[in-house]
């Protein structure tokens, strides 16, 4: 099975603008890897499909500045103890 955080990686990297390499959990999702607003909520919708989420809401996203806290934010919905 694959880990979270791998599929959360593979799905950052297959969305950003700039995809100069491989996305780590410390890259900033505008500052390194391009994302603009418009793609941050392309990339929000397709980890709630990816994952089965439910919606996100803004204040969740919020927080999400890098991958890692965006792997964290799926882990959290979905293992929620």
């Amino acid at each position: 099975m694959t880990d979270i955080r791998d599929e959360v990686v593979a799905l950052v990297a297959a969305m950003a603008p700039d995809t100069a390499g491989e996305p780590g959990l410390s890259s900033a999702l505008v500052g390194d890897l391009g994302f603009t607003s418009l793609r941050l909520l392309e990339l929000s919708i397709a980890v709630e499909r990816a994952f089965a989420l439910p919606q996100l809401d803004q204040e969740m996203l919020a927080g999400v500045a890098t991958v890692g806290d965006l792997v964290n934010l799926v882990q959290s919905h979905k293992d929620p103890t």
